[in-house]
């Protein structure tokens, strides 16, 4: 009932009034303008019988384009402001996408292959003291993909280089030329890796001329786009956090398990009453996750096999490319945030007013 809730009353509507600005992408894709909704106080609104909770299509009339004012017409003018853009891209053909399902697959053995070189081959050489093996010296569930991250940030500032993505990290860091190799060498010589970052550019550009920057500007921005893997066993999780000073920031699944977990949004207002909601996504293999940098979000924790049906031989690893679009200088120093791009995005609409059907 909180699914259909949620579809009916907000992201199916916004894709309405999102989608007529821009030429229709290559797919479908789900568009949330969220105050997000928490599914769990949608429960509990249920069961005191609230008279006031159920939104059903109160969004509506703002959503759809804008009505034709006749010359004796009255109305008012309803702005709504700052809400929070995410878009759920379905990139593969099982999901209803247009690359195959093979696409999301040879991302993930990639990525499952170059994090296991990783520990065998990588973590063995590293001197004591190193900064790869003193974050993977942390006492924490996610120490590993934090070493794996360091890792790879280091590979896409030296162009893909391992041997110098291994030495010790002296002065500013280098952001390489967007073409240039961005993984380690097998991650690079994947088509399919190079179509992903393709898809990323096009749809981040997309997405900012939604958010409000201006077309020609987000067509032409030059920009950096800096990804890195993930891998989570059984248990594993990615605590909240945000990418604040990026333009935005995306989420590829390549592989999630039946047990993979979720992608938790937090709310930006604040964690007081009457905010501290919360969006939870259920992503599958193939989802490709656009929103702002500055919108809390989690990657909660993974089930252990004992939650798997017994039929079920092996339980995959959850996989995925995480991306951080913006500044080739690097992200925005904190007295720039204001030029966040996505952080004034609104709109406004006229509701008509019928004096005679209000009793006025």
């Amino acid at each position: 009932a909180a699914q259909r809730l949620w579809s009916t009353g907000v992201a199916e509507l916004a894709s309405t009034m999102v989608l007529h600005r821009l030429p229709r992408a290559l797919s479908w894709a789900t568009v949330s303008l969220c105050c997000l909704l928490d599914t769990s106080s949608i429960f509990a609104a249920a069961k005191m019988k609230c008279k006031h909770c159920d939104v059903g299509h109160g969004f509506e009339e703002f959503l759809k384009e804008p009505t034709p004012m006749g010359g004796g017409d009255h109305a008012s003018d309803v702005h709504v402001l700052w809400p929070a853009h995410v878009e759920v891209v379905p990139i593969t053909a099982d999901l209803g996408g247009w690359e195959p399902a093979s696409f999301h697959e040879k991302l993930a053995q990639e990525a499952v292959r170059g994090w296991r070189a990783f520990q065998k081959k990588i973590v063995p050489k590293l001197a004591k003291g190193h900064f790869i093996r003193r974050q993977l010296e942390q006492k924490h569930a996610g120490a590993l993909n934090d070493a794996f991250f360091h890792w790879q940030k280091s590979l896409f500032e030296e162009s893909g280089d391992v041997s110098k993505s291994l030495e010790e990290q002296k002065g500013p860091s280098n952001t390489p030329h967007p073409d240039a190799n961005s993984s380690w060498p097998e991650m690079n010589g994947l088509p399919e890796y190079q179509k992903l970052r393709k898809i990323v550019d096009r749809l981040s550009r997309r997405y900012l001329a939604r958010s409000g920057m201006k077309e020609e500007q987000a067509m032409g921005l030059n920009y950096s786009i800096f990804n890195w893997a993930a891998v989570h066993g059984p248990g594993e999780f990615h605590g909240p956090h945000t990418h604040v000073g990026e333009y935005h920031v995306a989420v590829f699944y390549a592989q999630v398990g039946p047990a993979g977990g979720k992608l938790r949004f937090g709310d930006p207002r604040g964690h007081s009453p009457p905010f501290g909601r919360s969006f939870i996504h259920t992503p599958q293999s193939g989802h490709l996750v656009i929103f702002p940098s500055w919108l809390s979000h989690m990657a909660t924790v993974t089930s252990p096999s004992s939650d798997l049906p017994k039929d079920y031989e092996k339980e995959p690893l959850r996989v995925v490319f995480s991306f951080n679009i913006g500044p080739v200088t690097g992200p925005l120093p904190c007295h720039h945030w204001w030029s966040d791009p996505t952080g004034d995005m609104r709109f406004q609409r006229q509701s008509k007013i019928d004096p005679e059907l209000l009793g006025l």
